[in-house]
Parts: C-alpha cells; structure tokens; sequence
C-alpha cells in the first residue's frame, strides 16, 4: 500500500476455479442458474393431471469460481495491535449472468486478547468454523443460515478455548421479504433501515480444534411499511416486528472422523436464505393500518465426515414449521419463504477426492418438502401435507489457487 514499507504489507492471493454439472429431477425454489437449491416447488397439474414442476433438468457452469486477497501488516498502535483485511468476490451476482459478486470486504484489528472487525462478511449465525462441508454451495442452507452482512463485530478472547462475541449488523443484498407494492412480496433493503434498530447477536464459543461448542442469540427489528391507505386515505405508519433467535452448535473431530451439527429456533429468518416470515394480523380497511406476527420455525443439521485424500460425508438436515406466534388474517398476503410447507427435510451424501491443488466431488441431494394447507385461525399451522422430493445428482472438478 501507498506510504507503507514493502515488508509491513504482505497481500496473499486465494481462490479456486470450479467446474459443475449437475442433475435434477423437479424443479426447486434456488438461486444462482439453480447452484443454490433450497427445496423443491409443489405440485402444479395440468388439465390431463400431470405436475407441471416435474421436470428433469441438466445444467454445467462455472460461474462460482472465486478470487479473494488477503492482507495483512505489522502491528500498529505502538505495536500492541495487528491490522489485517480481506477481499473477495466470485461471478454469482445475479442467476443467468455471468457477474462479478462481492463476497467478503472488512477490516480486521487484533489484540492479544480482543478483535474488532469492521465491514462484510459472515453473519455470525452462520458459524464460519461450524458448518456443512457440502459440495453444494448451499452448504446446507435453508437448514443452516447462509448471509453475509455489514458489520461492527467486536470479540473478546481470555485464552485459546474460550471467545465471547459481539456484533452490530444491517441488511445489505441478504434482507427480509417485505411488500412490493402492488400486493406480492419481495426482498426489500430498506425494512431494517425504517426501523433504526441494526440486528444485534450475541455469541460464545468454548473448546478447540479437537471439541467446540457454541450458544448464541440473535435480534432483528424490521418495519415493512411507512405509509398505509384506506378508504378514508393516507397515513404515516411507524409499526414493527421484532424476532428473536436462539442456537446451539458443536464440533468434534477424532483421527479421520470429524461430526459437526447445530440447532436452531428462529423467527422471521428469510433474510438468512431460510423458510418463514411474518404474516398480517390485523389490518384496518379504512386507514390501511396493519400489525404483523411473526414466524416460528425449529432448523436442525448433522454433518458426518471421515477421511483426508478421500473423503465420504453425509449431510442429514430438518426444520419444522411452528407457525406464526398469533393468527393470520385470512385476507392478506404473507410474507415468509414456504410459509406452506410443514416441515422439510434433507439426505445428502458424498464424496471427494483431492490431490494437492485438484479436487473431485460428487454429490447426492434428496430434499423434501410437505406441502399442506395454512390454518389463519390456528397461527398459520399446517395442515393435510403432502411430500414432494428433488434428487439432485452432482459432480465437480475444483483447482484451488494456493
């Protein structure tokens, strides 16, 4: 950098190049030209009975490809700190075009004893050192939460098998549903912002490489709408939702065998790629004004690995619907992910292959989701649900920039 010593700046590049085809036999809620599954739509018949969602489909891209860098100096402060940074972007920005994405962009100060970052990476729900090591990119996503935002994250270290962390976040390209305007629902950025209050998370960490287990908490407040119109006109609305989140997540690893899981109860989490929402509860027809209740769903994983050069892993991942925290109003739209699905499942087994910088996957995924009717008067409970299954079959050569 520009007025530093050419030994106080060291920048390291990293990154890989992928390659992926990959088969599916319905079609899914996904992202990213469909690298990004979630779950599989519901049926949909045609007037001779057939579903229209089953579909089988082959696709091969390349577009997850990433570079990053990382840099880091010598210490400042007097020499009690140490500043290191990041960046990083891949080629996903938007699904069917080929768009550089920024991924990671922080600033990192170091003490001995305590950290504070500054920009964007990782939600700490999402537990960079505790997640699913899938060949997917979902990485066990809508079961285990997938964001990336701006943050001010402060972490307190006392020894090498204890951490406490703090962190300061707002809504950037990962946001909650909210209403579009002309009566459908749609990510909106500025739902966090009309509410002045940034998603606050707290979380512990305790162990080392060989056993970590962790507890955390989370609270998000979002405000959907400024203005309402009724019959009797336009008025200023200043209504919010506040939820709540609260997890558990452990890690162990023996030889060759490593076991990874976590749990988690959530409300209002679509901005983490994950089912549910909020709904309206009540709405005033003559002033617009409307209250909102928000969702409750339970999501859970394991992830089995053993081996090193060869590897075989196994992703087991369920959530459950536990429906919204007061009743729906049966006239309204409700702005959740798969606020009809009871609850959804995933089977998902592997394997890989590396060789120093050359890696081959291969992958199974069989997701399902139970389909059923919304119960406005019971909390928006699911009831008479059906299955529906995607089996995604998937392969991908890797070569990782070391």
């Amino acid at each position: 950098m520009k007025g530093q010593k050419q030994d106080e700046w060291k920048n390291k590049l990293y990154g890989f190049v992928r390659a992926d085809a990959f088969y599916d036999s319905r079609q899914s809620a996904e992202a990213v030209d469909g690298l990004f599954l979630l779950y599989p739509l519901n049926s949909r018949y045609d007037d001779n009975g057939k579903d229209l969602n089953e579909v089988n489909q082959i696709t091969m891209t390349s577009i997850s490809s990433r570079l990053g860098l990382n840099m880091g100096g010598k210490s400042i402060f007097n020499k009690t700190a140490t500043i290191v940074a990041r960046l990083e972007a891949d080629f996903t920005a938007r699904s069917n075009a080929n768009s550089l994405r920024l991924r990671h962009a922080y600033v990192s100060l170091n003490w001995q004893k305590h950290t504070i970052l500054m920009g964007r990476t990782w939600h700490p729900m999402f537990t960079p050192k505790v997640f699913p090591l899938t060949l997917s990119i979902n990485v066990g996503t809508p079961f285990n939460p997938f964001n990336r935002s701006p943050q001010i994250r402060y972490t307190y270290k006392p020894s090498s098998k204890y951490s406490i962390l703090f962190a300061v976040l707002y809504q950037n390209d990962y946001n909650n549903l909210g209403p579009d305007g002309n009566g459908g629902v749609e990510k909106r950025i500025d739902l966090m912002r009309n509410s002045m209050i940034p998603n606050l998370h707290w979380q512990a960490q305790l162990g080392g490489e060989k056993l970590k287990i962790g507890i955390m908490a989370d609270y998000k407040q979002i405000q959907p709408r400024t203005e309402t119109t009724g019959t009797e006109g336009t008025f200023k609305t200043e209504v919010q939702i506040p939820a709540y989140a609260t997890g558990l997540f452990a890690k162990t690893t023996l030889n060759k065998l490593s076991l990874k899981t976590k749990i988690l109860w959530g409300q209002n989490l679509s901005d983490h790629v994950m089912l549910g929402g909020y709904g309206v509860k009540k709405h005033d027809t003559e002033t617009g004004h409307e209250t909102y209740t928000p969702s409750n769903h339970v999501f859970s994983w394991l992830n089995l690995e053993y081996g090193h050069e060869f590897t075989a892993g196994l992703l087991l991942g369920y959530s459950k619907n536990l429906g919204f925290s007061d009743n729906l109003s049966p006239d309204e739209p409700v702005y959740a992910r798969g606020s009809d699905i009871a609850y959804l499942y995933r089977i998902s087994p592997y394997l890989k292959w590396r060789k120093k910088e050359l890696e081959l996957w291969a992958e199974t995924e069989i997701t399902t989701a139970a389909y059923g009717d919304i119960q406005y008067a019971n909390k928006g409970k699911i009831q008479n649900s059906r299955e529906v299954t995607n089996v995604r079959l998937q392969i991908s050569c890797i070569y990782y920039i070391l």
